[in-house]
This record gives structure tokens, C-alpha cells and sequence, in this order.
């Protein structure tokens, strides 16, 4: 997951559809407004890492009522879960 690709625009335009302001859900996630931004803007600033900016990009898509596969690319590729959880 060193890498992945996402539609950073389909999340800002999605919040501001839902005339949400980046700081009203910055709270409800428990992330700083600064950093609802920067996945707006596919920027890795104010993530410690790739995992952790994985992880509240994920969280801020649920939130905002999309699916991963909708917005990753190649969803299934890049995050191992899906595939843990399938039963055998």
C-alpha cells in the first residue's frame, strides 16, 4: 500500500454538494481541517505516513456516504482487507 491513486476531486465535490464544511466533518472523523485538505488535494502533508492517510481517506469516504471502490483505483489491488475477510 506504499502507493495508491484516489479521486481526490470526487471527495470535495461530494462534501460541498452536501454543503458540509471541511471542519464540521474534520470533527464528526476526528481528524484536523488541515488534514480533510489535504486529501482534497492528494497532498501527504499532515500524515505521518501512507498507511495513516489510507486509513482517514477511508473513514472520510465512508462519511461522506461513498464507497471505497468508487473512489481508489484499483480498490481491491491496494487494500488487503476485502480479501482477509473473504471466506474460503
Amino acid at each position: 500500500m506504499d502507493n495508491f491513486e484516489y479521486n481526490f476531486e470526487l471527495l470535495k465535490a461530494t462534501r460541498l454538494s452536501k454543503k458540509v464544511s471541511a471542519q464540521s466533518i474534520a470533527v464528526d472523523l476526528c481528524l484536523a481541517e488541515r488534514q480533510i485538505k489535504s486529501l482534497e488535494e492528494n497532498s501527504l502533508q499532515y500524515f505521518p505516513s501512507q498507511s495513516i492517510k489510507y486509513i482517514a481517506l477511508k473513514k472520510y469516504i465512508a462519511a461522506l456516504g461513498l464507497k471505497n471502490e468508487d473512489v481508489i483505483s484499483k480498490f481491491y489491488e491496494v487494500d488487503p482487507t476485502p480479501i482477509l475477510l473473504k471466506k474460503k
